[in-house]
């Protein structure tokens, strides 16, 4: 299992080069506005009805896995007095901090294995985000979400906003009972669309079944949950993204008394 992550975390470090060559000095230049946000994409309108009805005034926040901290830096618009980012890429981490220095915000941001963060932040936020391709780093999604639930204290609230599993059907054309591990041997690079012979790096089908049972069983309660017909890729037909769903949101809140049992 160590070599899985290890692979990962090799391969989003040769990725992270690629995106900033991508986005030359977009993200640096932006954040020096205050009211910059990466929340701009055609269909972040649904995530941002969302964000709308929650409260994040004053709160602590964190993104896990955050990437470059972009997202998690832009949910600070909406009040929250702090915020702290987890990813495993060492280089994600590196610009993240640039990003925040930049911005001028009370976020801090750790290089770690989304399973291994020490216990000293447990219970300690009060909201937690989960953003498109995170989901599907992590073989086993009892361990994943057991760890949210941990960092969450006990009013604690979680939103999902990811790429629906049929798309991932899709769009590799990968089983959807076949849990993996599968790999990405052309890269990483979603945002110049470069290909290029990554480290080998290791990503897991999950149904959607397996998301909501896991989250079950980890004690958060499913609030609110709607699937979209927003191909978050960009890359399938138009014909399939009218008849299937291809991403979701799910919001959900600590709840001790809702664990299922494992056996």
């Amino acid at each position: 299992m160590s070599d899985i992550f290890e692979g990962n975390r090799a391969a989003w470090n040769q990725a992270l080069k690629y995106h900033q060559m991508a986005r030359g000095q977009h993200l640096s230049t932006g954040f020096e506005n205050p009211h910059f946000t990466t929340f701009n994409r055609d269909y972040d309108h649904v995530l941002l009805e969302k964000l709308n009805q929650l409260d994040l005034n004053g709160k602590t926040i964190a993104q896990i896995p955050c990437n470059n901290g972009r997202e998690l830096l832009s949910l600070m618009r909406y009040g929250a007095k702090e915020a702290i980012g987890f990813d495993i890429s060492d280089a994600a981490i590196q610009q993240a901090r640039q990003l925040a220095q930049i911005a001028k915000l009370n976020a801090t941001f750790t290089q770690a294995n989304a399973l291994e963060i020490p216990t000293e932040y447990n219970s300690r936020f009060d909201f937690i985000f989960i953003s498109q391709g995170s989901l599907q780093w992590f073989p086993c999604l009892d361990e994943y979400f057991g760890v949210i639930s941990r960092l969450l204290n006990d009013a604690g609230q979680i939103l999902i906003f990811e790429i629906h599993p049929f798309a991932y059907f899709f769009d590799n054309v990968t089983s959807y009972f076949a849990k993996g591990p599968y790999n990405y041997p052309k890269g990483l690079d979603y945002f110049g669309n470069i290909e290029y012979d990554s480290s080998e790096c290791f990503w897991f089908m999950h149904k959607m079944s397996d998301i909501i049972n896991a989250l079950r069983r980890s004690s958060i309660e499913i609030m609110e949950f709607d699937e979209y017909n927003i191909d978050m890729d960009g890359n399938l037909d138009t014909d399939l993204k009218d008849k299937f769903p291809l991403s979701y949101i799910i919001v959900g809140k600590k709840n001790s008394w809702l664990a299922m049992p494992t056996n």
